[in-house]
C-alpha cells in the first residue's frame, strides 16, 4: 500500500513477534536507516510508546490513545489502497468536509476526535464531544448499480460486527440507520450521494459515522437523554484507530461481494422492529414484515406488500432499560 513511512513502519512493528532492528527494518522497506529513525520518532510523537535499544532494535510497547492517521492507515486493508486519510483534533462535520474534497476521483477517509455541528439525517445534531465517541467519514466514487441505501445498510452491519467482536456487546439495528444497546441508541449512519446534476446517477457516496463509544463528562443533553448510551461504561481502554480500520474494512468486504446479497440476511436478524408495531413519519401505524434486497422496509397494507425505502420508523411501546 503506498501509504508514508511512519505507516509502514508502524505496520511492520505490529506484526512483529520480537524487536527489529533499524537495519531489518531499512532492508525491507528499501530505505535508510535515518528515515527509519525519522519515522520512529515521527510515532513516538503521535503518542506511540516504542521501546529502541542499541544492537537490540525497536519494539512496539503501547498503541497511541490519540486518533492517528498513521494507526488507521496501517490496519486497512488493501481494497483501500490509495484511499487519503484525513485527522482533525476538531471539525464541525467529518461529512460536511468529505463532500468538500470529492470531485478529484479520490477517496478519503476523515476523523475527528470531536464534532462541533455533527450531523443526523434530516439536519439532526449529532452530539459529538470529544473523548467518548468515534466520529469519521468515507467518501469514494460509487461504480455500482446498486441503490446507495444499500452503503447504510452495509454500514450497520459492520459497525456491529466490529462492535460485536471488540466489546462482546449483542447490537440490535432499527431500520434504516440507527444501532441500539440495551434498548439504548449507540451510533447513527447518515449516507449522502454526489449525484450528476443533469443523468442523477450517483458520482461519489460519503458515509458518516457516529459512535458514543463511552458516556461523555456529564452526561448525554437533556433531549437525547431518554435515548442515548453508550456501548461501554468508560473504563475498558479503546484503540480508535483499529475500529475505524476493522469497520471500513468490514465495509469493502461487503461493497467487494456485490451484487451478493448475504449480508443483508445478518441485517434482518439484527433489525428489532420486524414483527412489531412501529409508526410511521405520517403517523400511520405498520407491522414490517423483512428487508427487500434494496434495503426497503416491507410491510403489509389491505393485502398489498408495500416497500418502504425512506424515512423513519418509531417503536410502538419501546422501553428504555437502565
Amino acid at each position: 500500500m503506498k501509504y508514508s513511512t511512519a505507516t509502514n513502519v508502524l505496520k511492520m512493528l505490529r506484526e512483529a513477534d520480537n524487536s527489529l532492528s533499524g537495519e531489518e527494518i531499512s532492508e525491507r522497506l528499501d530505505l535508510s536507516r535515518s528515515a527509519v529513525w525519522k519515522a520512529v520518532d515521527t510515532l513516538r510523537k503521535e503518542g506511540y510508546l516504542i521501546s529502541g535499544v542499541n544492537n537490540l532494535g525497536y519494539e512496539l510497547t503501547a498503541e497511541t490513545e490519540k486518533l492517528s492517521q498513521f494507526g488507521i492507515e496501517s490496519s486497512l486493508s488493501p481494497y483501500w489502497d490509495g484511499i487519503e486519510v484525513l485527522v482533525h483534533e476538531e471539525l464541525d462535520s467529518t461529512n460536511t468536509l468529505a463532500k468538500q474534497y470529492l470531485g478529484d476521483g479520490k477517496s478519503y477517509l476523515i476523523a475527528a476526535a470531536s464534532q462541533t455541528a455533527g450531523r443526523g439525517r434530516r439536519g439532526r445534531n449529532f452530539h459529538s464531544p470529544a473523548g467518548s465517541g468515534l466520529y469519521f467519514s468515507l467518501a469514494f466514487p460509487w461504480k455500482k448499480d446498486e441503490t446507495p441505501v444499500l452503503l447504510t445498510t452495509m454500514t450497520a452491519v459492520a459497525v456491529a460486527r466490529v462492535l460485536e467482536m471488540t466489546f462482546n456487546v449483542e447490537v440490535g439495528i432499527k431500520w434504516v440507520n440507527d444501532l441500539f444497546l440495551k434498548y439504548r441508541k449507540i451510533c447513527g449512519i447518515l449516507t449522502e450521494a454526489v449525484t450528476d446534476l443533469e443523468s442523477g446517477q450517483t458520482l461519489s457516496l460519503v458515509v458518516g459515522i457516529g459512535i458514543n463509544l463511552c458516556p461523555p463528562a456529564g452526561g448525554f443533553p437533556d433531549e437525547i437523554s431518554e435515548i442515548a448510551g453508550a456501548v461501554t461504561d468508560g473504563s475498558a481502554h479503546i484503540n480508535r484507530n483499529v475500529l475505524i480500520a476493522e469497520i471500513s474494512n468490514q465495509i469493502a468486504e461487503m461493497i467487494r461481494l456485490l451484487p451478493s446479497r448475504v449480508y443483508l440476511d445478518e441485517y434482518r436478524k439484527r433489525c428489532f422492529i420486524l414483527g412489531r408495531e412501529v409508526l410511521l413519519d405520517s403517523g400511520k401505524t405498520i407491522v414490517p414484515q423483512d428487508i427487500s434486497d434494496d434495503g426497503a422496509l416491507i410491510y403489509q397494507e389491505n393485502g398489498e406488500l408495500i416497500k418502504l425505502s425512506s424515512g423513519e420508523v418509531r417503536v410502538k411501546g419501546y422501553k428504555i432499560q437502565n
